[in-house]
């Protein structure tokens, strides 16, 4: 801030610096003064003195010119954002604010995690950005958790890759963490990887793996984010420049029928019928919290989700279902005679978003394996997603989602 000089020359309290002429008068008349006039005056002279040393400094205050009027810079105002404006400083899959600085382009981990009964709870789920649930051999479900916000210190049970990984891993331009393949599978994975579709990080190979005691094989390996970042360390693989963005709305606290979901159904409760003895799902909307509680059933019973790590319950912001036509594959069989299969995860093809307690039908669009998943209702109008935890479910045309 500029301020005004004030001059000290002309006094700030004293007196101008006077005449020689006049210095003389004031000698000529104290000649006259009499003695006790004297004694007065240096009585007062002392006591002045006294009262000065023990007043203090003076404080003197500036105050700015008139002629130089002080101007106060005004706050730069804040741009205010519309609920359904896309967010330019957030993580790409998940939508949430990402703090000054945050490694927006550090390369996500596609993790499979098995979804079977002995595998659960599973460790590390809730601090996944988004989670994908695919149908495997036998009717049962498979995870593919991406994380690259966080990066928990526990992460299990991993087990083995599948063809769709093919299409995900490079979607989020990540790395497939797994834990072995069919002979077929693993023909086509290490041929991605050598032409660079996206990086391969199995147990076969890396390092950075480990069984637990508290669990039996094959539900008991297990990984950590840190370890896997190692990996990629070596492999000069840490960071990806151009991780498509999915769409979100820039904030939790929006009008539930914004973006989209104009016309959608109330849906509170959920239910997708996987296999009824072991992989059934059904979500539970939580109006206070803006998400939904997910429970799988086991041994026909529904159990609500927690992540082992915190007992924190899974908490999905979103519920995304893709449906599109899945077919069996031949060239790959389980120990159990089941055989595997693969899927269409691009062109387009019907979708359902339930989001803010609303049912929406619509249709799923992608164009190539690089390119995220869009949405449009009936209308045509884009869906966007609530920022946090979205599940993806993967599943067949025939199968029917209900919602009450």
């Amino acid at each position: 801030m500029t301020r005004a000089r004030r001059s000290l020359t002309d006094g700030a309290g004293g007196a101008a610096p006077e005449s020689r002429g006049r210095r003389r008068r004031l000698q000529s008349s104290e000649m006259h003064v009499a003695r006790s006039d004297l004694r007065a005056i240096t009585l007062l002279l002392v006591t002045t003195l006294v009262a000065a040393a023990c007043g203090g400094p003076k404080t003197i205050e500036f105050s700015p010119s008139p002629t130089a009027p002080v101007t106060k810079a005004s706050p730069t105002p804040r741009a205010t954002l519309a609920p359904d404006a896309p967010c330019e400083e957030c993580w790409p899959l998940s939508g949430l604010p990402a703090s000054n600085g945050a490694p927006t382009n550090r390369k996500p981990l596609l993790i499979k995690i098995d979804n079977a009964p002995a595998a659960r709870p599973h460790y590390g789920i809730t601090q996944a950005d988004m989670v994908f649930e695919i149908i495997v051999e036998g009717g049962v479900t498979r995870l593919a958790a991406v994380f690259q916000a966080q990066d928990p210190a526990t992460i299990g049970s991993v087990r083995s890759a599948r063809l769709v990984d093919r299409s995900l891993t490079p979607m989020v331009r990540g790395a497939l963490v797994y834990s072995g393949t069919s002979a077929y599978a693993w023909s086509l994975i290490s041929k991605d990887a050598d032409q660079g579709r996206y990086v391969e990080l199995s147990a076969d190979h890396e390092q950075g793996y480990y069984r637990v005691s508290f669990r039996a094989a094959p539900y008991n390996l297990f990984t950590t984010a840190a370890n896997q970042r190692d990996n990629l360390k070596k492999l000069g693989a840490e960071t990806a420049n151009d991780i498509p963005k999915w769409a979100f709305l820039v904030s939790q606290d929006h009008p539930a029928t914004l973006a989209g979901m104009s016309g959608g159904v109330p849906a509170t409760e959920i239910a997708i019928p996987y296999r009824a003895d072991t992989s059934a799902v059904s979500y539970q909307y939580d109006a206070a919290t803006k998400t939904y509680a997910r429970f799988q059933n086991s041994a026909g019973r529904a159990v609500r989700d927690v992540d082992a790590v915190t007992n924190k319950p899974v908490a999905a912001t979103d519920v995304v279902i893709i449906q599109t036509e899945i077919w069996d594959v031949p060239d790959i069989v389980d120990a159990a005679g089941a055989l595997s299969n693969d899927m269409r995860m691009t062109g387009t093809g019907p979708a359902t978003i339930f989001r803010d307690g609303l049912r929406q039908e619509g249709t799923w669009s992608r164009k190539d394996d690089n390119a995220p998943f869009t949405f449009k209702n009936a209308a045509g109008e884009p869906i966007l997603l609530s920022p946090g935890q979205p599940w993806v479910h993967v599943i067949p045309n025939e199968m029917k989602v209900t919602s009450q």
